[in-house]
């Protein structure tokens, strides 16, 4: 069992962006979206160090331009299309190639990555733009490098909760934070109630902040805790 020395602090921005630091390690923001196309007025700006995307070519997942400064950009598709490695704090990521879903609008899927990185102890999964489910193999990518998933609920044009189950069962993440569903501008999403219906065997925790804290022991949950998070860039919290 393993123990986190210091708190690792994971803050969902909203859709698919995260800020995830632990107190004296670099700021790591995932998945950075463009705030106009969804909804959001432009700014404010997010701050962060390493900023990882799970491809360049969606403003939805890659759009550095949210994170103020001039942070490290790392893009997880080139990783994987390139054959190379990048390290935060020291720990190779971990990447997937992988696709949207074949039933994108535009008939064309975009190509995108599923990346696992090390923060305090914690492995952390983000699932960038998946719209599949994952086999055997691919699955075995990420065995034993997945304490936190970060786990799209939303159903449209990604992989459906059917699939996610799959996934949920043979990783066994301690905790599932629930990210990429209907939120606050208009979209064919689903809503995340959808996503807690199916997981009712669960332990839900709803922590009414947009940030969760990880300290102490890592692992040893007989099942997972879902920590539903308040996104900190909701227009209805900046009001």
């Amino acid at each position: 069992m393993q123990r986190i020395k210091l708190t690792v602090n994971v803050e969902w921005v909203g859709h698919a962006c995260f800020r995830i630091w632990q107190d004296e390690e670099s700021v790591i923001v995932t998945d950075p979206f463009s705030p106009s196309r969804l909804g959001l007025p432009d700014g404010p700006a997010v701050e962060g160090d390493i900023v990882i995307v799970s491809s360049l070519d969606d403003v939805a997942h890659g759009c550095p331009d949210l994170v103020q400064g001039s942070p490290r950009v790392i893009n997880a598709l080139d990783l994987v299309q390139n054959n190379q490695q990048a390290e935060v704090n020291g720990t190779p990521i971990v990447t997937l190639g992988a696709a949207e879903s074949p039933f994108h609008e535009s008939g064309h899927p975009k190509d995108n990555a599923l990346y696992a990185f090390n923060v305090g102890g914690l492995w952390i999964l983000h699932l960038g733009d998946l719209g599949h489910g994952l086999n055997s193999s691919e699955l075995a990518v990420f065995q034993n490098k997945c304490d936190i998933l970060l786990a799209i609920v939303g159903q449209s044009n990604t992989l459906s909760l059917q699939e996610l189950d799959v996934l949920i069962e043979k990783l066994k993440p301690n905790w599932i934070i629930p990210m990429h569903y209907l939120l606050w501008w208009p979209s064919k999403m689903r809503p995340l109630k959808e996503f807690l219906d199916r997981r009712a065997q669960d332990t839900l925790v709803y922590l009414r902040s947009s940030t969760a804290k990880f300290s102490g022991l890592s692992s040893g949950l007989k099942k997972p805790e879902i920590l539903v998070l308040e996104a900190s860039l909701d227009p209805r919290r900046m009001r």
